[in-house]
């Protein structure tokens, strides 16, 4: 009797198409300090240099350990090809855009170490505040895509064991960092729990860090940070030839907001940067209700709004409005939410930190025929109004009103379904 064997095809998950081809390039974003890496990896045909297969893959070095996975098969004879390559490109420059950080190029065997420890959180086994069994499943599948690439990479004799995962941390991280900029990342790293990057940043024992009262209230985030330098008199460890910081810090955990205050010592001069921390104190942890909360997070907002005519609305492209160009677009309650990120995120450097100075600016194309545009700061709500008022859309537009608020409006325009500007704001006399 004869015997059936399934064959996979190339668009087949149980494919291996890295066999068929060479790793070529890899690059990463320099963001790890920001708990987070997306990696793009090119490999080729040995006899064709038009084959082309890509991967980009963003990393979580928090809960999920893997956020997203893209592959993209480009073969010339396929008559999406070009379309394909420019897809990569695209989406390439949203992960750069996202993260605000630079590209650069990094080994193989740096890539797998990163791989490494990001898949060590991607577990089924592991307890995380929100899951579903869609992200389950996705894991699940990239992990296995994952291996087949490992396998073919170590075949070849390539592995991580070239690099250990301090030097794959140092590899995708800024440098010459400013002495507000190391507090900064420092804490978010331990309040995230991540202590291979907090352990880079410090000479403080591993076991310490794991154990301090930051690290106790599972995976927090820092949503806003004061930082002062303490006078050298002031400060009881002279003697150490350190310098010594006051913190005051707002926190989201599982339970709630904290505020924290605690005091930090780092290495070197008033001025040397790229300094270690050498020590950390903590004087009080405070939860807050949800009042408090809101006093100390919340952050002033300027909204622009535009009256669009209906006939512009299937075709509008945010690709034709300048700082939007880039915008990381979502789906929410009330219509189509544009996020703006920053280039670079050297507000982490800042004495004052707000987790929302990550962003440029928000525009919601809402399904009461409005675009809403919104930022914290007058120059950027600026460039963003003038950006619309200046564009291709200028005969389907009309400015509604402008406005200055204290408190966010503008979540409650995204998050409701069918709100209209009117129901929230009046104009500025």
């Amino acid at each position: 009797m004869a015997e059936f064997k399934v064959v996979e095809g190339r668009k087949s998950s149980l494919y291996n198409h890295f066999a068929e081809y060479e790793l070529v390039s890899c690059r990463a974003t320099e963001t790890r300090l920001m708990g987070v890496v997306a990696l793009k990896l090119s490999w080729q045909d040995p006899s064709d240099a038009k084959k082309r297969f890509y991967q980009i893959i963003h990393l979580d070095y928090s809960e999920y350990g893997i956020d997203e996975y893209l592959e993209f098969d480009c073969l010339p004879e396929s008559k999406d090809y070009a379309e394909l390559r420019s897809s990569v490109q695209d989406r390439w420059n949203q992960f750069i855009n996202v993260m605000g950080g630079s590209a650069l190029s990094i080994s193989a065997s740096c890539m797998l170490r990163l791989l490494d420890s990001a898949l060590e959180l991607a577990g089924e086994d592991r307890e995380r505040e929100y899951d579903t069994e869609e992200n389950i499943i996705f894991r699940r599948q990239t992990i296995k895509r994952l291996s087949m690439m490992r396998e073919v990479l170590e075949s070849r004799g390539i592995s991580s064991d070239a690099c250990s995962v301090l030097d794959s941390i140092d590899a995708v991280s800024v440098k010459n960092i400013a002495q507000y900029g190391t507090v900064n990342y420092f804490l978010m790293r331990l309040l995230d729990r991540d202590f291979d990057a907090s352990s880079y940043l410090s000479d403080i024992p591993r076991d310490e860090l794991e154990a301090s009262p930051l690290a106790s209230h599972g995976i927090q985030s820092l949503m806003k940070s004061s930082i002062s330098k303490v006078p050298r008199k002031d400060d009881p460890r002279i003697e150490e030839r350190l310098r010594m910081y006051n913190c005051r810090i707002t926190t989201l955990s599982r339970d709630g907001y904290y505020h924290i205050s605690l005091s930090i010592w780092l290495s070197g001069g008033m001025n040397s940067r790229d300094a270690i921390v050498k020590g950390i104190e903590i004087g009080s942890m405070t939860l807050l209700s949800d009042y408090e909360a809101a006093v100390l997070v919340s952050q002033g907002e300027y909204i622009t709004v535009f009256d669009l005519k209906r006939e512009m609305m299937p075709d509008f492209d945010p690709g034709y409005l300048g700082p939007l160009a880039h915008a990381y677009s979502t789906p929410c309650e009330n219509g189509i939410l544009y996020t703006i990120y920053n280039d670079t995120n050297e507000h982490v450097e800042k004495a004052e930190y707000r987790l929302s100075d990550d962003v440029y600016g928000y525009a919601l194309l809402s399904i009461r025929d409005e675009l809403i545009l919104m930022s914290p700061e007058l120059d950027k709500i600026t460039m963003l109004d003038e950006a619309v008022m200046f564009s291709a859309y200028t005969p389907y537009i009309m400015v509604k009103g402008r406005f200055r608020v204290d408190s966010p409006l503008f979540h409650t325009l995204c998050h409701t379904q069918g709100l209209s500007s009117d129901d929230l704001l009046e104009p500025v006399e």
